[in-house]
């Protein structure tokens, strides 16, 4: 398997029993995507986007089909190397924010330093950098509930990237902010990206993040239709045309 990968998806597939109906959420997926590359997955609700980011980031199983890691196929490791490759290897961002009310920022940015058993004071080092590289230096000891959601959201951002991981996972991440904010955040996310050289996958049903891109898979029904680079997708003010 070849290193130039971070994710490579080959023929995955991912079956829900519903009842006694059989609920196909991912039909037969092939995807590569390398290093550094800002990855969106555009795609409406209910077209198997969280189901995708599910599989990527070691959270649940192909029923069928194959993911590999940075070339070291997922299906090989067992429940403590997953759960291993989850806190060291991969960053999570969600449209709700998933903080910590009680604590500040800063310590949301901390909590999750200290299972990768860094040492407090390494762990207050990097949870201060990228807050301040987020823009976030005066607010680093307030609470989520003093801040506003572009701010929690940075907080998120920089609790994804404080563990220096190869992937981050964006589900989602505009889903609560208002379009200005949001288009904000996911080009924040974009220069982190490409500053750190991690790898981002950002799924979303916002077709005015394209722009921000790398490149682009539209899924539709849990099934990758096309995947292009930003320059090959021509958007106007009322429609995408993906040319054929």
């Amino acid at each position: 398997m070849s290193d130039e990968t971070t994710i490579k998806m080959v023929d995955v597939w991912k079956t829900y029993q519903m009842g006694e109906e059989k609920v196909d959420a991912l039909h037969g997926i092939n995807l590569e995507i390398t290093p550094g590359e800002f990855h969106c997955i555009m795609g409406p609700s209910g077209s198997g986007k969280t189901t995708f980011l599910n599989m990527v980031g070691a959270l649940d199983v192909p029923t069928k089909g194959e993911v590999y890691f940075e070339g070291v196929p997922l299906s090989s490791l067992n429940k403590k190397q997953l759960a291993s490759l989850r806190a060291y290897k991969v960053g999570f961002i969600f449209q709700t924010f998933n903080l910590v009310p009680v604590i500040s920022a800063l310590e949301n940015v901390t909590l999750p330093l200290i299972f990768q058993k860094f040492s407090r004071k390494e762990r207050r080092k990097r949870a201060e950098t990228i807050l301040e590289r987020v823009g976030l230096e005066d607010r680093m000891h307030h609470t989520p509930d003093e801040l506003s959601g572009g701010q929690q959201q940075r907080v998120a951002i920089a609790r994804a990237l404080a563990g220096k991981p190869s992937l981050i996972l964006a589900d989602e991440p505009t889903g609560n902010l208002d379009l200005k904010t949001g288009f904000q955040i996911v080009e924040l996310l974009r220069e982190l990206c490409h500053e750190t050289g991690v790898t981002v996958i950002n799924s979303t049903h916002d077709l005015k993040l394209i722009d921000l891109a790398d490149k682009i898979s539209w899924l539709r029904d849990g099934e990758i239709t096309r995947t292009q680079k930003r320059l090959e997708v021509s958007i106007s003010a009322s429609n995408v045309t993906i040319p054929v």
